[in-house]
């Protein structure tokens, strides 16, 4: 569903971070919002390329997990405050301007198994802030190995702790 972001159909080189939603509001019904994988992005995160034959290739961004979570908490807050009089949307959530993590383990066994890990910040890369990647390269970076696959278990205990609502469950971060 198209949301607050510019969708105007313009080369690369003019994508800018501001093209990205912010508040998740329909422009065409106010009462109506996109999280997570509901909303359309407004183009690629990163230059198209076509394939040998012919497919274009545009990788769109990550809209599970940690950004949904945070757009997603955004959207809510958003909705509990126009419910009690706001005008509009009063909490935001650009993916320009957060990061977000992912584990993805791969194997079962707590001393074999291994794991990618991987930040990037921004999501929606910046140029005009990191003109060399669009990234802080201080806070993305990539790991294989067996820590991230301790990572990946730990997640998915306090996930499921989370979950099940037990005791200081609000505490554990998204």
């Amino acid at each position: 569903m198209r949301v607050d972001a510019d969708y105007a159909a313009k080369p690369f080189e003019r994508w800018a971070p501001g093209d990205w939603p912010r508040t998740y509001q329909s422009p065409a019904y106010p009462n109506i919002f996109a999280a997570g994988i509901a909303f359309a992005p407004p183009h690629a995160i990163s230059l198209p390329h076509t394939s040998p034959n012919g497919t274009v290739i545009a990788p769109a961004p990550p809209r599970t997990g940690m950004p949904s979570a945070e757009i997603g908490k955004a959207v809510a807050r958003s909705i509990a405050d126009m419910i009690g009089g706001a005008p509009r949307p009063t909490h935001t959530a650009s993916m320009a301007e957060m990061g977000a993590a992912c584990v993805a383990s791969a194997g079962a066994h707590l001393f074999t198994g291994t794991a990618a890990s991987m930040t990037v910040y921004p999501i929606v890369p910046d140029f005009g802030r990191y003109p060399l990647y669009g990234r802080d390269l201080d806070r993305t970076f990539g790991e294989i190995g067996l820590a991230g696959h301790w990572i990946k278990i730990l997640l998915h205990h306090m996930f499921l702790y989370k979950a099940r609502m037990h005791p200081g469950w609000a505490l554990i971060p998204e």
